[in-house]
């Protein structure tokens, strides 16, 4: 087995984790483009209350990597919203930490893969810095705590809603996650190579929009191939984080007077569980669906022909076929 075909399952899973669990309807698509290209659909979901005049709450799910056109389509659905509860482990009310040149300590290894392809990343288009912003999710300890398989703790934070720093193991756990080790500083520049070129770019576009397109942004199954501890690493990273969100949405939603409407803006992955126990708890249903492009690929202007567009195509669903079968 190869170094890239070893390091390859663990790195995507890591990177579009958050992208993209079957039932209830899939929150993430692929659909036609223009002149044979592909389109990355992401689904806005709102839920009604069975409560006459009570809240709506839509599910937002988002790609964490996307055109310039389509966050801001996404922040203007998070601005026009009472409340917004959005994901963000160890982040504050206001969005990710900062560095102290005043930039975003955000993933080195998306930044350079978002680039890579001519795309934005979501930390870096995104405006937290908004009154009725909520960060809903774990703290770099708690996260921590669980992986190493302790209980589930809610987060403390500070006054002003910061995540407290934690120790030395937590600040090199996030250290890891945020891009800054050897590894993913080499495929970062490895990336930022590549990028140069438009027919990479669009090879890279492609590929991911089948494979997500394929499993419907079920990542789950993926990890399951990927050994235990992946699988282990994706349900604390999706079902233990889904618990914190859904604990603020009741502490919300049993107010007397809750928001009207109430946006939870996490990655596409997180939404069928979230969804399901909206329906059970609460009664909810879903009052319709809104799908925004992430982003898409032209094959013309990228120079990709007709074959080259079947064969990445071919290899994504052989590739998947070999996943499938390891898993079971």
């Amino acid at each position: 087995m190869t170094l890239a075909r070893q390091l390859f399952p663990p790195l995507f899973l890591l990177a579009f984790a958050s992208l993209t669990c079957g039932e209830p309807a899939p929150y993430l698509r692929t659909a036609k483009g223009k002149e044979g290209g592909r389109v990355l659909e992401v689904a806005v979901r709102t839920l009604a209350s069975p409560k006459e005049n009570g809240p709506r709450v839509t599910l937002l799910g988002v790609s964490h990597l996307g055109d310039a056109a389509y966050y801001e389509k996404v922040q203007k659905k998070l601005d026009a919203a009472d409340l917004v509860l959005f994901e963000g482990v160890g982040f504050g009310d206001d969005g990710p930490p900062k560095r102290d040149g005043g930039g975003s300590a955000v993933s080195g290894i998306q930044v350079s893969l978002a680039r890579s392809m001519g795309l934005v990343f979501q930390l870096e288009a995104i405006r937290y810095d908004r009154p009725h912003f909520r960060n809903s999710d774990l703290s770099t300890e708690a996260l921590l705590t669980r992986l190493q398989g302790g209980p589930l703790k809610p987060s403390k934070k500070g006054a002003k809603g910061k995540a407290p720093e934690g120790g030395l193991q937590s600040r090199e756990f996030t250290k890891a996650l945020s891009g800054n080790s050897f590894l993913f500083d080499f495929l970062g520049k490895t990336l930022a190579l590549f990028g140069e070129n438009p027919k990479f770019r669009a090879l890279m576009k492609l590929a991911i929009m089948e494979t997500l397109g394929s499993i419907e942004g079920d990542v789950t199954r993926l990890a399951k191939s990927s050994g235990p501890g992946m699988e282990k690493f994706m349900k604390v990273l999706l079902e233990d984080r889904n618990t914190i969100v859904f604990r603020d949405l009741r502490k919300v939603l049993k107010k007397k007077n809750p928001p009207k409407s109430i946006v939870v803006f996490y990655g596409a992955a997180h939404m069928p569980d979230l969804e399901n126990r909206l329906a059970r708890k609460f009664g909810f249903r879903p009052a319709g669906d809104e799908w925004l492009a992430a982003f898409g690929v032209d094959p013309e202007k990228a120079g990709l022909s007709a074959f080259e567009l079947g064969l990445v195509r071919g290899m994504i669903r052989m590739q998947l076929r070999q996943v499938y079968s390891q898993s079971k």
